[in-house]
């Protein structure tokens, strides 16, 4: 208002009167009244209802009666709804809403805090000044600070007349939810959240992945054409029944031109699944840049283990990191929902499409620091193999195998050998052979690049055992051939190789040679002390005495193999040991002794946890038990092998259980054995079928040919053609005829007896032992000689036709030092 001048108002005379609201307002005594306009109040912002809601009805109705009024007192007021991005959370929240604003007259606010949004997050601030504004107050009568907004926002919920419901969609919990609560119990706080909060006063409500039934009918009922429901299943399955993925599934089969056929195969290659889900990789990649620097480290370190479960420790191994700190981060990513917890040990799991995505980002890492933290992996797996129990390797065997598959593969073999040494005897324990021979075959892989002939031949040697278990002969004969080159090229100065030999021995049936050459080998391995191996050769000399029918030998064999077994805590050598022993005793009809014996090899298999050794002494305890006419002893015996064989997924067990012939033993039928037998053809139809064995590591076994050729038979043929060029001149130019004869023949014998132990030796025979004498000892004559050649005047000839048999002594010493200094560096380190 201006006064008769037109100069405006003047100071302490004129008031402008701001604001929503109608008020009285006083000046010198006068009361001047104006109108404002009435507040606009919007209380009615309810989000869009979902078009359909499948397989949500279960959590829809636990949401449901923590909103409702008639909860109990001292109910939480604040509701979280929590789960990984793109699992559906706000089509709930949304869901919920529809159905419970008629429990709150005084209305719905609602607003999209944007957490993990492009734009960015909505302060307290934002969102509080927004609905006092939907309360009808005015910008400028905002509180200017945080704490005077939430007092009046807080103020209105206490003086509003009915019930409010509060939904803030993509919350943080650590931000937004905390100073919201309402302190009112009539009205209730809805968020949906990907952090689970951490307040115990907040109510939440965990969202999961649908099933797969859902899945399914969610994508049917899209399909505008029918889809055939093993299509349906494998689209699903590769959405990973994630809502969000299978909208985007189900927005293409709406579409008439877009096939069933067509959306498979674009989502069959798991590098162009999330790039065909896009939504989905921006959901995840939202929740990623929300992390903590260390955190999101974790997180792609946490892409290159190759398990389905990973555990604190193998998390730390990756991340350079103690265990408590890595167990802290896991729980934090737990929390974030970009992990998932898989058990009460700790140990968490990643969404298949979330798997996807971290895959991705690990590739994004330095390739010194993937290196760095593989082998770390590798060392810490190496270290808790050595001193594991069996439930540990039933949860790690996975993740074993295929950091080890990884390892041979990218070169990094240092340290494959520990692991597969403890994983192989835990897979053998479990009677888990094609497992087995997967492992020993990334295992000799990695030795052949190392050079390492002697591992090598000795992983040969154990997958020929395993290849011969299931009757494989072809690939057993492979793994016999490349495995005895592989040997001679390590040194044949050694126990190993005369295990080997007689193991083939017995294979032919000469046990008379197989006795010998462990015999030998059993010597060998007192002289070097390794018990462990010295059991098992004398359990394996004990076994070929006893098919001589040495009876007497074989069972002070077998007690040799009983006590070294101990000492070295190999309690599968030693339940096998004891069981052969009563089957001595049984020989000598002493019956007594034999049940002992039995016990003690039951008792020896079941601290081994070996399934086959445990089955084999059940079964002879059962026949036992019935020989000495207690037929009900030998029934429990024989069901208990029967479940041990089923227990462990052993069908070809079970049936030569049953296949022998036990007419004193009546077998009830088994309980719904004649109901599932009509069915089993059409469930054995739906089984996939099973895995087919690996081919044995000897496509390059020819490599160890030349080597072996120079080695056994080049040099000692050079030092016969130098010896015979002689020979001619000393015909002709006179000479000592003799020395150039004796040199010719020792280097003629040399190649022979190399060409024996190359051809493999059969036994004690006196050809055996002089291939074996002048293969390790020409050195001795070769010597004599070049003096005589000295004393006959011919020292140069002679120094010349003796190098190629020093150089052939050289070659088959160096392998044996090579080793040694090896395993001492080993020790040292």
């Amino acid at each position: 208002m201006a006064d008769a001048s037109e100069a405006g108002p003047a100071p302490a005379t004129h008031n402008i009167v701001s604001g929503g609201q109608t008020r009285d307002v006083i000046q010198g005594g006068v009361v001047q009244i104006y109108a404002t306009p009435s507040p606009v109040r919007s209380l009615s912002a309810l989000p869009p209802r979902p078009a359909a809601l499948l397989g949500r009805e279960a959590p829809l109705a636990e949401l449901l009666a923590l909103l409702a009024p008639d909860r109990p007192t001292g109910s939480p007021t604040a509701i979280a709804i929590t789960g990984e991005g793109g699992v559906g959370k706000s089509a709930l929240m949304a869901a919920a809403a529809h159905e419970a604003h008629k429990w709150f007259p005084g209305g719905v606010l609602y607003e999209d805090a944007r957490a993990h949004g492009a734009e960015g997050r909505m302060s307290v601030e934002e969102l509080v000044g927004t609905w006092l504004r939907s309360f009808g107050i005015p910008g400028d009568q905002l509180q200017p600070h945080r704490t005077g907004l939430l007092g009046q926002f807080r103020s209105r919920l206490r003086e509003a007349d009915e019930a409010l419901l509060i939904l803030l969609d993509d919350a943080s919990p650590d931000e937004h939810i905390g100073p919201l609560i309402p302190p009112d119990s009539r009205h209730r706080l809805l968020v949906t959240v990907r952090s689970v909060p951490e307040d115990a006063g907040i109510a939440v409500l965990r969202l999961d992945t649908l099933s797969p039934q859902d899945s399914v009918a969610l994508l049917e009922a899209a399909a505008t054409e029918p889809v055939p429901q093993a299509h349906l299943d494998e689209i699903a399955a590769l959405c990973g029944h994630l809502p969000l993925a299978l909208d985007v599934v189900a927005g293409r089969l709406r579409n008439g031109d877009d096939s069933a056929q067509r959306v498979l195969s674009a989502l069959r290659p798991p590098g162009e699944r999330l790039a065909e889900l896009d939504p989905v990789r921006q959901a995840f990649e939202a929740s990623y840049q929300a992390l903590a620097d260390p955190d999101a480290r974790m997180l792609r370190r946490l892409g290159l283990h190759p398990g389905a479960e990973i555990d604190a420790e193998s998390a730390a191994a990756l991340a350079g990191v103690s265990a408590a700190e890595a167990d802290r981060m896991l729980r934090r990513l737990t929390r974030a929902q970009l992990l998932r917890a898989s058990g009460s040990e700790g140990r968490v799991r990643f969404h298949d499409l979330l798997r996807l995505y971290v895959d991705e980002l690990s590739c994004q890492e330095p390739e010194l620091a993937r290196t760095a933290a593989l082998d770390r992996l590798m060392a810490h797996y190496a270290r808790r193999a050595a001193t594991a129990d069996d439930p540990w390797f039933d949860r790690e065997r996975g993740a074993l195998a295929a950091a080890l598959a990884d390892a041979v593969d990218h070169g990094r073999s240092a340290g494959v050998e520990p692991v597969v040494d403890h994983l192989v005897a835990y897979l053998l324990r479990r009677s888990r052979t094609l497992d087995a021979l997967f492992v020993l075959r990334q295992g000799a892989v990695a030795a052949q690049r190392r050079a390492d002939h002697r591992r090598e031949a000795e992983l040969l040697r154990t997958m020929r055992r395993q290849y011969r278990a299931l009757e494989l002969w072809r690939e057993a004969q492979s793994c016999a051939e490349a495995g005895h080159l592989a040997r001679i090229r390590a040194g044949v100065r050694s126990p190993e190789l005369d295990d080997d030999l007689g193991e083939q021995a017995a294979e032919r049936g000469d046990h008379a040679a197989a006795a010998h050459h462990y015999g030998r080998a059993v010597r060998g391995w007192v002289l070097r002390g390794d018990r462990r191996r010295l059991a098992t050769s004398l359990l394996a000399r004990a076994d070929a005495e006893e098919r001589l029918e040495r009876v007497q030998d074989a069972a002070r064999s077998y007690q040799m193999a009983v006590a070294a077994a101990d000492n070295s805590g190999d309690h599968a050598v030693a339940a096998y040991a004891w069981l052969k022993s009563a089957r001595c005793a049984a020989h000598r009809h002493h019956r007594a002794h034999q049940h002992q014996l039995l016990r003690r090899g039951l008792a020896a298999a079941r601290r081994s946890n070996d399934v086959r050794a445990t089955i084999e002494a059940l079964a002879l305890l059962s026949e036992a038990e019935i020989e000495d006419g207690r037929p009900g002893a030998a029934e429990q015996l024989f069901r208990e092998a029967l479940s041990e064989a089923d227990a462990h997924h052993l069908p070809l067990l079970r049936t030569r259980l049953l296949a022998i012939n036990r007419p004193w033993l009546k077998l009830p039928p088994e309980r719904g054995s004649e109901q599932a037998s009509p069915a089993r053809p059409d469930r054995d139809a739906q089984k996939p079928p099973p895995p087919k064995a690996p081919e044995p590591p000897v496509e390059s076994a020819a490599r160890h040919v030349r080597p072996v050729l120079l080695r056994l038979l080049a040099l000692p043929v050079c030092g016969a053609l130098w010896a015979l060029g002689c020979l001619a001149g000393a015909l002709v130019h006179g000479g000592p005829v003799a020395l150039w004869l004796a040199q010719l023949a020792l280097a003629g014998a040399t190649a022979w007896a190399a060409r024996r132990v190359w051809r493999q030796s059969r036994g004690s025979r006196l050809g055996d032992l002089t291939a074996v004498f002048l293969h390790r000892f020409h050195t001795l004559p070769a010597t004599v000689l070049l003096a005589a050649g000295a004393w006959a005047g011919a020292a140069g000839a002679g120094v010349v036709a003796a190098l190629p048999l020093a150089l052939h002594s050289a070659a088959q010493l160096w392998p044996g030092l090579r080793e040694r200094l090896r395993s001492r560096r080993r020790a040292g380190t």
